[in-house]
């Protein structure tokens, strides 16, 4: 096969028109070749995406990437985003994989049954009181005279405000309000003290109305991006399965799922502790993740690329060198789909890459599928991992 790169070039002029009558012909020979291709050269007609990675493709040693990317396939290591430059992989736009594949496997078409969207799913909060709103519909101010807080729901966003300035002096109890985020959707909360939340989907997060007492306390299931008010009077605490973390003020992630083996916490600034049951305080720096095994119980500290496990927040998949199944775990979370294998090897595979989270399951299978790897059924809401 020819150089991919240069080959990218063409595809990406040929989008444009700007090849002559023998070039064209040439190009759509190799798209005629292989299924997959056609489709992906259609995504490509976006004119300021088309721009962009041209300006990016003409940056790199072409023949050095490739080089690299031959040593890498030999790991099985495969690759679906758009670019990875330096000492990894580097690929182009859409193109990617069928570009850096050695091979001329034909990728499989996605048997569906119909379109699973993502970013529908129906967010509840459920009041102390047990008063239960649907938050996609609720557009009026909902009051707690009790704690003296308006809860004020608009734009993807439930923040709550003090009524009276002076109602925190009359408040001593907490009682806990629960928003529900399910698989398929996200939802931001700002809490009475002026702490953001970005909830990501199948999280569950209990919360006061207001905040009482010498510290700040909620319980989280699930995953959350927190952007904690500083208060050194009142350190702020997430409790999470059998451990807490514990700040003044600072940006972080918390992921603890229940079919995660353990719960990551990830520190983009600031500080925070981790705090176990008969254990001393394990205090992380910024760009670090501690990692709790819930199956032995040991908690290990290690240096992260903070956005792979932060993207989320702003609608992206960011996957570096981990196993599809891992993956299929986040993007069944995300699509709501119960996954099954009858391809076991499938599990193992290890892919890196960036994708956006709107697009549908059938578009982020395919680029999986066109590595030549795995194939997937969709039926419904079950996706099968099936044999090459």
């Amino acid at each position: 096969m020819k150089n991919p790169f240069k080959f990218a070039r063409e595809l990406l002029r040929y989008t444009r028109g700007e090849l002559s009558k023998e070039e064209e012909v040439g190009i759509e020979g190799v798209l005629s070749e292989m299924k997959g291709m056609r489709e992906l050269s259609e995504e490509l007609k976006d004119r300021e995406r088309i721009e962009k990675e041209i300006r990016l493709i003409e940056k790199f040693d072409t023949e050095e990437a490739l080089s690299k990317i031959r040593e890498k396939r030999k790991g099985r290591k495969l690759s679906f985003i758009p670019w990875v430059a330096a000492a990894s992989v580097i690929l182009i736009g859409g193109v990617s994989v069928v570009l850096l594949q050695e091979q001329k496997k034909e990728a499989g078409n996605l048997p569906v049954a119909e379109r699973v969207e993502p970013g529908k799913a129906t967010v509840t909060l459920e009041m102390a009181s047990g008063l239960k709103y649907r938050l996609d519909t609720l557009s009026a101010v909902v009051r707690n005279n009790r704690a003296n807080v308006d809860f004020n729901n608009g734009d993807g966003v439930l923040k709550i405000q003090e009524q009276d300035a002076d109602a925190k002096k009359q408040v001593t109890e907490q009682d806990y309000n629960t928003i529900t985020v399910p698989y398929g959707g996200t939802y931001s909360i700002e809490l009475c003290d002026g702490t953001k939340v970005y909830l990501n989907s199948g999280t569950v997060l209990e919360f006061p109305s207001r905040f009482s007492g010498s510290q700040r306390e909620v319980k989280l299931k699930g995953e959350a991006y927190f952007e904690v008010a500083r208060d050194e009077r009142k350190p702020f605490i997430v409790n999470v399965n059998e451990m807490s973390v514990k700040v003044l003020g600072t940006s972080f992630n918390v992921k603890s799922y229940v079919d995660e083996p353990g719960v990551y916490t990830t520190l983009v600034n600031g500080s925070v502790a981790i705090v176990r049951d008969g254990q001393p305080e394990k205090v992380i720096k910024p760009g670090e993740q501690a990692y709790y095994n819930k199956g032995v119980g040991t908690l290990s500290v290690t240096e992260v690329d903070v956005a792979e496990f932060t993207a989320w927040k702003d609608g992206m998949f960011y996957f570096k060198d981990i196993t599809l199944e891992e993956i299929l775990r986040i993007v069944s979370r995300w699509y709501d789909l119960d996954v099954f294998y009858m391809n076991q090897g499938a599990r193992s595979v290890v892919y890196s890459g960036k994708l956006p989270m709107y697009s549908s399951v059938e578009d982020v299978l395919r680029k999986f599928e066109l590595s030549g790897e795995v194939r997937f059924e969709l039926k419904g809401r079950t996706l099968t991992v099936l044999d090459k």
